[in-house]
């Protein structure tokens, strides 16, 4: 039998939910389309709840299918990032002082009229004016020290003119204590706090626990938006909440207007925890926990941090130097203190007594061994792709000496190749370089399905690659070997094609992956034209 409740329109006794969020009743549909211009502002597939242990997080209310928009929501918060150059805070476009127009109440500088009115300048506006004095900024190009503190002055501003506002950005984490003990508390504090107390003259309206608590909530909470360049922020309400997994189940990208989409990366029941990825998924274990402790003073103990072996992936693994030994080092565990340890000289790292064990001769070697050779392979690679094809493919020999085949370097380093063959075009590649294209795309591809599925932009865009170059294999093929072969070339390009397409398909034309979405469908068009023409050469048995 259905929950019962009570309607949301005339309160009376009511069985029927809104199929989508299954959190608001209704007595009638009548009632429910009534309440639809309201409601439809909040209504989502997912609710927020609250867990002594993790805090507040988001919950499934309903079966959510891959591919689903879980949440589309509007910025509470639009800032300029804390390091930028002198950039319009109306658009955030890139200014060129030639090319600017002042606001005529603050002196702020804008790309064009328009851009002075819009009200998310009114608290640099409003402060600037109370200061007395115009801003005057005369340094382009180069960061600029004054637009640190625009950010964290909006949020400000909303204790005094949006309390509705001011009380959702507060109950964002911060995490003001763990952030005290950093160089970062120290630096905001001079940079930001100390800025806006002594050049806006705020001293007295805002104290410094406010200040640096907004400065913490941006840092927790803040997402780069890259519709523009450079990046802007946002602060979301809801899809703050979603809490962190190294193998989520939804991603986030932006709307042209620079509302966020949070968006199914694979089937989620009910009651399961919407998950999203607050690092690189493409980075080993300890980099990415060590990451997730040094930007949102989190210790992840999820299911793929807990398990060395990343799904049998082998993503972090190493080569045994033991002579005739096939097998791969790896530590008992990747969990290890990391916050909390001080950086002196006489307090030991927590893996000073660790060691990695081969998975079959049991050899073991320590971890600073390990680690001085991945961070050799990490000055390498961090010039290597910087050099071109060639340089790519010596490094990835040589690496595969020490490295499981599957290891993040080797994976940074053949992702990185896998763009760069073809860049000028297919037609010029040999057919060796052709079939290393499809053989690092296809890789990648299957990689990220196990590793990090919700890592959707990168997997269509290594499809995408894929599909041109089976297509181009095909078109080789067909001279001596047939129409028959060229044809089912294209029909396994356009299956790619079409995941492609499905894996993009939410990411806007301003974004990389939107361009590609926009071509992968021209491509598809073009597939769909040469297969029809195919199909009238070959014999109906085919």
């Amino acid at each position: 039998m259905p929950d019962a409740g009570v309607c949301a329109v005339c309160s009376s006794a009511a069985e029927q939910k809104c199929s989508n969020c299954q959190s608001v009743h209704y007595c009638s549909r009548e009632h429910q389309k009534q309440h639809w211009k309201s409601h439809k502002h909040t209504c989502a597939p997912v609710r927020v709840k609250v867990d002594p242990k993790l805090g507040r997080y988001v919950e499934a209310a309903k079966s959510i299918k891959a591919g689903d928009i879980i949440l589309k929501e509007v910025p509470l918060i639009t800032g300029p990032a804390q390091v930028t150059p002198a950039v319009c805070l109306g658009c955030y476009k890139l200014l060129e002082q030639s090319k600017t127009v002042q606001c005529e109440l603050c002196g702020w500088p804008f790309c064009s009229e328009e851009c002075t009115t819009l009200d998310v300048h009114k608290p640099e506006c409003h402060y600037t004016q109370q200061r007395g004095d115009k801003v005057t900024i005369t340094n382009y190009g180069d960061p600029h020290p004054n637009y640190q503190c625009i950010t964290v002055l909006r949020c400000l501003y909303q204790r005094d003119h949006n309390q509705i506002l001011w009380e959702k950005l507060q109950a964002l984490e911060s995490q003001c204590e763990a952030r005290r003990r950093t160089p970062k508390w120290q630096s905001d504090k001079k940079m930001i706090a100390d800025f806006i107390c002594n050049f806006f003259k705020l001293g007295k309206l805002f104290s410094e626990d406010e200040i640096m608590k907004c400065c913490g909530i941006i840092q927790m909470n803040g997402h780069e938006v890259p519709l523009v360049e450079p990046e802007y922020i946002c602060i979301f309400e809801t899809i703050s909440v979603v809490e962190h997994n190294c193998k989520a189940n939804s991603n986030k990208s932006f709307t042209s207007n620079g509302s966020m989409l949070l968006c199914a990366a694979v089937d989620i029941a009910p009651g399961s925890h919407v998950t999203a990825c607050a690092t690189d998924p493409m980075l080993g274990t300890e980099s990415r926990r060590h990451q997730l402790a040094e930007s949102k003073f989190l210790e992840c103990s999820c299911e793929r941090c807990s398990d060395v072996t990343e799904y049998n992936t082998m993503f972090s693994a190493v080569k045994c130097k033991k002579k005739d030994c096939s097998g791969y080092l790896l530590p008992e565990t990747f969990l290890v203190p990391i916050l909390g340890i001080t950086q002196c000289g006489d307090k030991k790292s927590p893996n000073d007594n660790r060691f990695w064990n081969c998975s079959v001769c049991e050899d073991a070697v320590s971890d600073g061994i390990i680690q001085r050779m991945l961070q050799d392979i990490a000055r390498e690679l961090t010039v290597t792709t910087q050099e071109g094809p060639d340089a790519c493919e010596r490094l990835i020999s040589h690496c595969a000496g020490y490295l499981h085949p599957n290891h993040y370097y080797l994976a940074d380093v053949s992702l990185a190749l896998a763009q760069m063959i073809g860049q000028d075009g297919l037609r010029t590649l040999s057919d060796d370089r052709l079939l290393l294209k499809a053989q690092l795309c296809r890789k990648y591809a299957d990689l990220l399905e196990t590793l990090a599925p919700a890592e959707t932009r990168l997997r269509g865009s290594l499809l995408f690659e894929l599909h041109a170059a089976i297509a181009e294999s095909g078109h080789r093929k067909s001279s001596n070997e047939g129409a028959v072969v060229f044809f089912g070339h294209l029909t396994e390009s356009r299956k790619i094609l079409m995941e492609a397409i499905s894996l993009l398909r939410h990411e806007p034309p301003e974004l990389p992956e939107g361009q590609i979405l926009r071509q992968a469908r021209v491509n598809l068009m073009q597939i769909d034209e040469l297969i029809s023409a195919l199909s009238k050469e070959i014999p109906l048995s085919i």
